[in-house]
């Protein structure tokens, strides 16, 4: 079995959120105010987090697209009726597949 190594996002409590709101896209652009609406935006997935500050990918979003490449994610602040605060926007590089096993390999005596 291959080692994968897993990604942690992570950010602050806000004081009175009662959970948040996280968003991955390939395209930061969907982020912009004038496009992004919540979970309804086009090309973006999102995961409801509640009780901790913190996500473990892929563990905690086995959802989470496996396809390499820079991700950009916006995290969003809710209270206990529904309302979420402007996304805080950040990005970084996703690879969840290992390079390709040595084609030959050997032990010798000399």
């Amino acid at each position: 079995m291959p080692l994968i190594r897993k990604r942690r996002i992570w950010w602050e409590p806000v004081e009175g959120a009662s959970g948040y709101m996280v968003y991955a896209g390939k395209d930061q652009g969907m982020f912009d105010q004038k496009t992004f609406k919540w979970e309804s935006t086009p090309g973006i997935i999102s995961k409801e987090v509640n009780g901790k500050n913190e996500l473990i990918i892929p563990d905690d979003w086995p959802d989470f697209p496996s396809e390499e490449g820079t991700y950009h994610i916006g995290i969003t602040s809710r209270d206990n009726v529904g309302n979420q605060s402007d996304p805080f926007l950040s990005s970084g590089q996703f690879k969840f597949a290992p390079p390709p096993t040595p084609a030959k390999a050997g032990i010798d005596s000399f």
